[in-house]
């Protein structure tokens, strides 16, 4: 049956696919109109319906029906169609005992037993967390809110409670998973359960699908733990054919190290109504219409005393291919020049919203660069349209693409663009990037239509809905643009290339994230109907690619990045926090400050350069390569402190939430360690982590000055 419908589909969409109206004679402006307005709402819905028919997960045969039709797509958009595979470690539930939690009688008899078990028939596999050790662990239950290192500070240092070889049960929301259990294990934790409760994931007021947007109490989340991307097998270099791949003796060092398990709202209520211990703050209370009172623990009630709960999970760790598919059209005047707008294909389970709208994105555009091809129109720049293998389980696929072809990219990148979720809801336009992009992002919100029909355009229900959501920012920084950490494809690309990113998403409640829910139902009823915030991201996507890859000179901006660098450091503690020390604050100072007047300058020259009727290509070469190396003077080669991956020293992953970027995170995310522990070792890294800063936006400000060994 699953077979026919997967034929069914490949057919569908490659049919889908040459359905492009032809188009002639176009200049730019007719070319970006005719990109813009050819997105089509009806075809993304029947593109998105499709494509998720079975899950597609790196290991399910679905999966390779879905590289051959992106393979078709690209090929009928008129792109040389270009693939890198690689052999990549992952791990995958075991078929026999995959994962249960018990809960056990004094005596070791089991009292009760929870199996949170796939669907063979649907292709589902059971839950599970990529990268938990595998094991058994045994253990009374403590209750740890959100798993945050404020929730285990307060248990133990608020509470007095020690955390050692207890099993913490979390719920999902508000930091990155892997976090959660990373902190578990730093608090002595011997295992963790992560489940999505009901006031976060299925709220008062709000129905269960299908009836409403809510997730039904059987609804569990799966996800990768690990803080690192790529392989970790093969940590900092590309898993290519040849490549050897370290024993897990040593890659288990790079994992949590810690048994997870996640499990469903309706197996979580019975241990929480049995917890013993004080009743929680009103903070930590989670549940849905008094279902219970939660309890902090450690342990079961009176009644259960001498209970304990134990948890096993089984994962198998392989190595199989993973293939990253590329879609191509070379430039005409600077096919050196490459900008590239990325996806990933695969997804957990059938990935309606994550990842299939911004796949959906993508094969929009092609259908639009595919018209524009026809009407005669060629990019100045080469244009990639990339589909990644591999994302889910730790931003695999690209990520050793970025390491494999590193010295290229550097050379040749212009800037990412990354669609992973185009739209989970239709309120806030969420963009994050870096903030040379800001410009081009309120150009191409204006010209996109906006999800909501109340508003003329996206910048202005990003203006709105940026102004509720922060009403402090400061108006020259609204609306606001998050800082991109590491959740999605973009992540090697600044982190370790330096190159400029985009990462764009409509976005609001999103009660089925990483589970069986998030299917064609729930994004066509309930997250995107109408696909209009689909449409809306794919419009600004359209429009920020088609600028990058046809104007003469690059539109990225060196006056805003440093902007909000300087606000950023002015609107925080970190002067005084350094003079209080003894630590010369005014290097930095002084660094900024040469960053911003050569910044001006460039800007200045750029201008001219602009209004002339005599601009020569080697001149708008040369202040386009001082654009890029400008970004890439932020990597300072071996990484931040204990995170080599992570070289981009303006903005990386925050250490407490791998999902946030965090700025200057070397200086701030040892600046507060150090005034955790207040040792002479960690304020030693402080001060080394000052110097790195000074000189590396220094570096920033020559690489935008036309003088020689500028100071």
């Amino acid at each position: 049956m699953w077979q026919s419908m997967l034929m069914i589909s490949t057919f569908l969409m490659a049919g889908n696919c040459k359905a492009v109206n032809k188009v002639k004679d176009l200049n730019d402006d007719d070319a970006l109109n005719t990109l813009i307005n050819q997105v089509d709402p009806t075809r993304i819905g029947n593109f998105i319906e499709q494509m998720t028919l079975l899950p597609r997960n790196t290991q399910s045969d679905w999966m390779g029906e879905k590289e051959t039709t992106v393979k078709q797509m690209f090929r009928d958009f008129g792109m040389e169609v270009v693939t890198k595979k690689y052999k990549v470690l992952q791990c995958f539930p075991k078929e026999v005992n995959a994962s249960l939690t018990e809960v056990l009688k004094e005596n070791g008899e089991v009292l009760t037993t929870y199996r949170e078990e796939g669907d063979a028939e649907e292709k589902i596999l059971p839950a599970f967390n990529a990268w938990s050790k595998s094991g058994t662990v045994e253990g009374v239950p403590v209750y740890v809110n959100y798993g945050r290192k404020e929730d285990y500070e307060y248990l133990t240092q608020t509470k007095g409670m020690n955390l050692t070889d207890k099993i913490g049960v979390a719920r999902y929301g508000k930091i990155y998973r892997g976090d959660k259990a990373k902190f578990g294990k730093q608090y002595g934790l011997k295992g963790l359960i992560i489940y999505m409760d009901s006031a976060d994931y299925n709220p008062s007021g709000v129905d269960p699908m299908p009836n409403g947007p809510g997730l039904p109490d059987t609804g569990i989340q799966r996800g990768t733990l690990k803080d690192n991307f790529g392989d970790p097998s093969t940590y900092l270099y590309p898993s290519t054919k040849y490549a050897y791949h370290e024993p897990a003796s040593v890659y288990e060092d790079r994992l949590p190290g810690i048994v997870v398990m996640p499990i469903n709202y309706k197996n979580a209520l019975p241990l929480l109504k049995n917890l013993t211990g004080e009743v929680v703050e009103d903070t930590w209370q989670g549940g849905r219409n008094d279902d219970v009172q939660y309890r902090y623990g450690p342990g079961f009630k009176d009644e259960s005393a001498g209970k304990t709960l134990r948890i096993t999970v089984n994962l198998e760790y392989k190595i199989v291919e993973v293939e990253n598919i590329f879609g191509v059209i070379k430039g005409a005047q600077e096919p050196d020049r490459w900008v590239m707008m990325g996806n990933h294909r695969d997804t957990w389970v059938h990935g309606a919203v994550d990842a299939t709208t911004g796949l959906a994105a993508l094969n929009e555009i092609g259908h639009g660069l595919k018209m524009l091809q026809d009407g005669g129109w060629k990019p100045r720049r080469t244009i990639v349209l990339a589909s990644w293998g591999a994302e889910e389980q730790g931003i695999i696929g690209s990520t050793e693409f970025v390491e494999d072809y590193m010295t290229l990219l550097q050379e040749k990148m212009v800037a990412y663009i990354n669609v992973d979720v185009a739209a989970s809801d239709q309120k806030t336009f969420k963009p994050a990037a870096t903030h040379n992009f800001k410009p081009l992002l309120k150009r191409a919100a204006k010209g996109a239509n906006a999800p909501q029909a109340k508003y003329d355009n996206m910048w202005e229900q990003w203006k709105a809905e940026s102004a509720e959501a922060n009403p402090d920012l400061d108006p020259e920084f609204a609306p606001k643009i998050r800082d991109l950490g590491s959740g999605s494809d973009y992540a090697a690309f600044i982190n370790m290339a330096g190159v400029s990113c985009v990462d764009l998403t409509v976005s609001g409640p999103y009660y089925t994230y990483h589970t069986e829910y998030d299917n064609y139902q729930y994004l066509s009823q309930y997250a995107d109907p109408g696909m209009r915030g689909t449409k809306s991201v794919t419009e600004v996507a359209a429009r920020i690619l088609f600028e990058l890859v046809t104007e003469k000179l690059v539109p990225l901006d060196a006056n805003a990045y440093v902007a909000y660098i300087a606000h950023s450091i002015e609107s925080s503690s970190l002067q005084d926090d350094l003079e209080d020390r003894g630590l010369n604050f005014d290097m930095l100072q002084k660094s900024i400050d040469k960053f911003k007047d050569s910044a001006e300058k460039y800007e200045q020259s750029r201008e001219k350069l602009l209004q002339s009727t005599s601009r020569k290509h080697m001149e708008m070469r040369r202040f386009n390569d001082q654009m890029l190396q400008m970004e890439r003077s932020f990597i300072f080669a071996p990484g931040l402190p204990g995170r080599p991956q992570n070289r981009h020293v303006l903005i990386a992953p925050s250490i407490l939430n791998s999902y946030s970027g965090s700025l200057f995170p070397g200086l701030f995310d040892s600046l507060y360690l150090a005034q955790q522990s207040g040792s002479d070792e960690d304020w030693n890294q402080v001060e080394k982590q000052l110097t790195i800063a000074t000189w590396v936006t220094r570096a920033a400000a020559r690489a935008l000055s036309s003088d020689v060994f500028p100071n």
